[in-house]
């Protein structure tokens, strides 16, 4: 190859580089030029987040009950540390001085993190405002410290209603793995529990941010861009704050639950659970050492309300729905209880030693017999009880706006051969006859089928009324939903509620009798490992229902005593407060039990006692 044909292939290949070169020029600044710029921006650009706050919560009269408030925190960007070690150290020390942390402290913190050089890394948050004054008015002599604030839940009224609203704390990874598509990201808090949690979409808001140009060490140079945070929805609930306040003043010294219900809206006036945990505590990242100082063994976090329990003798007037709609009983049927009853081999008791006497099935309702519906249950069959529990609404979940709900369990034959692979026996009708045995329910459902009862129609329940913009628009709105009509008719129904007027104005709850403000309801009392949990369900005005009442106690014992005492207390405090008719006063005749057209006083009655072998023992 002679020289001129080497310089042609050289001038060939130097064309062809050139020509790359101008192509490759021509892509990059033209055709890719604004993207490449948009990349450069941002690579020498940091956000700085500017957390947006949640939604404002009101109860049903537009008092506060949840709100925000700004918590200061300091951060040290380490590259401005990382270029003078003798310089870094001065700021680490004033810094250690005003914020009474110790310097080595502060500087294992900055070593151990694995942030970019340019991200902030918190070393105190929680500021006190004299704190914050001492950093600003210092801010120029400690560069690369930054004092943020950011929003954070404000409880007004301390721990009230703690298991309804929830609580708000830092996303987990993962929730953060199903929830990424609905554009939420790593250190994003959300709504934990409660109705932070059912409404978290509403509440939490757009954040705002920063965009801050860095230059090759990381310091800040100018802001690029901003955008302020759009602040949440408000949210506007069905919960009297005044009157949850005073049930759960009632509700303190017991481990339960109590709620109040209008059964004509399906409106949660008040729900409380006991014990209660502190909101409070998930304002600030809570440290593992923290955590376990946290008693749980009574699960503080479990909204009782919604679990599940045996609801005893509450659950009678579902064993009379059956019998009486069904027409295997018109309500006078005379049943001679002499305080146990044979089942083949089996002896079970009823609550009162030596017996009730002869007694009216009602009269059955009104005294909580167990023998009259011992005898009811074997007359309907379990399936047939388990159909008008159904119809009730019980055994499967209200459809609450809140999370958490249990289903409960209504038994059949069939669904106890398929769970346990066993036949079903007469022993387990009578149990279930009672409100007994695997049959499981939550005081919330307890509460809808009292308000069905009440009213002859069942709601949904709901906590939340409505939600609202900022610029006060409607964004959401909860109407009364009636699910279904009551599964007896008129006259059966009159029979049902007279009786359980009766219970309170002379039988076993008269613990919640108030003056002037006539009431109908119902104890009970459910066997359980260790002391018997306690129920008393009741709905008041008895001629026009305006709540209902469920309070249940854990190892209560009795539903004549604590659940019983609650309702009055919290009848009083409605009668008082909220009810706008006035009662005339019935006379109160003392407590007695209707033996056919006999009239017997109970406070006055001499037990037969007689001595009998049993396997069980109740008492309500």
């Amino acid at each position: 190859m002679d020289r001129e044909q080497q310089f042609k292939i050289f001038t060939g290949i130097l064309i062809a580089a050139f020509a790359i070169i101008i192509l490759r020029l021509v892509q990059l600044q033209l055709i890719e030029g604004q993207r490449n710029l948009y990349l450069a921006e941002e690579n020498a650009a940091k956000v700085i987040p500017i957390l947006a706050p949640r939604g404002i919560i009101y109860d049903r009269n537009g008092k506060v009950i949840v709100s925000n408030r700004a918590v200061f925190a300091v951060y040290v960007l380490p590259s401005a540390l990382a270029v003078d070690k003798k310089q870094r150290d001065v700021i680490i020390n004033r810094l250690s001085e005003i914020i009474q942390i110790p310097a080595d402290k502060i500087s294992a913190r900055l070593g151990k993190t694995k942030h970019q050089p340019f991200e902030p890394v918190l070393i105190k948050d929680h500021l006190a405002l004299e704190t914050v004054t001492k950093l600003e008015e210092r801010r120029s002599a400690m560069e690369g410290v930054v004092v943020r604030y950011r929003p954070v839940r404000y409880y007004p009224f301390g721990k009230l209603a703690a298991h309804l609203l929830g609580y708000v704390a830092e996303i987990e990874s993962d929730e953060l793995a199903s929830m990424v598509n609905r554009g939420y990201k790593l250190g994003d808090f959300i709504g934990k529990d409660g109705v932070e949690r059912s409404y978290d979409t509403y509440l939490r808001g757009v954040d705002g941010g920063q965009k801050v140009e860095v230059d090759v060490y990381g310091k800040p140079v100018r802001v690029v861009s901003s955008s302020d945070p759009v602040p949440g929805n408000d949210i506007k609930l069905t919960i009297d704050i005044e009157l949850q306040e005073a049930v759960e003043e009632y509700l303190e010294g017991h481990y339960g639950a109590s709620l109040v219900l209008n059964p004509k809206t399906g409106e949660i006036l008040a729900m409380a659970s006991r014990p209660v945990y502190d909101p409070v505590i998930f304002t600030e990242k809570i440290e593992a050492k923290t955590w376990e100082k946290i008693d749980r063994t009574n699960h503080p976090f479990m909204n009782r309300a919604l679990s599940i329990y045996p609801p005893g003798s509450t659950f009678k007037v579902v064993t009379l729905s059956a019998v009486l709609e069904e027409g295997l009983v018109t309500g006078q049927e005379m049943t001679d209880c002499r305080g146990y009853f044979r089942l083949g081999s089996r002896v079970a008791r009823c609550w009162l030693e030596g017996g009730h006497g002869m007694v009216s099935v009602l009269e059955g309702l009104v005294w909580s017999c167990d023998v009259v519906f011992y005898e009811l249950g074997l007359k309907a069959g379990a399936d047939m009880i388990a159909k008008y529990a159904r119809l009730y609404g019980l055994g499967r979940p209200t459809g609450i706006d809140l999370p958490g709900e249990k289903e409960g369990s209504v038994p059949t034959e069939d669904w106890k051969k398929r769970r346990y692979g066993q036949p079903w026996f007469k022993g387990d009708t009578i149990n279930y006859a009672i409100g007994q045995g695997f049959l499981q329910l939550t005081p919330l459902q307890l509460a809808v089928c009292y308000g069905t009862v009440a009213t002859g129609e069942r709601y949904k329940p709901y906590v939340v009324s409505k939600v609202i913009s900022r610029d006060g628009r409607n964004l959401f709105k909860n109407d009364p939903e009636k699910v279904a009509d009551v599964p007896v008719s008129q006259s059966n129904l009159a029979k049902i509620k007279e009786a359980l007027k009766q219970v309170v104005k002379r039988a076993t709850g008269v613990a919640a009798y108030v003056p002037g403000f006539p009431a109908a309801g119902k104890t009970g009392t459910s066997e359980n490992p260790g002391k018997a949990h306690a129920w008393f369900v009741c709905f008041a005005p008895y001629d026009d229902p305006e709540i209902v009442i469920v309070n249940f106690i854990e190892h209560g014992e009795h539903g004549d005593k604590a659940p019983a005492r609650i309702a009055g207390k919290i009848m009083r405090w409605y009668k008082e407060h909220r009810l706008t008719k006035i009662y005339e006063e019935e006379p109160y005749g003392g407590q007695y039990i209707m033996h056919g057209d006999r009239q017997e006083p109970y406070r006055n009655r001499l037990p037969i006692r007689r001595t009998v072998p049993t396997l069980e023992a109740r008492a309500d």
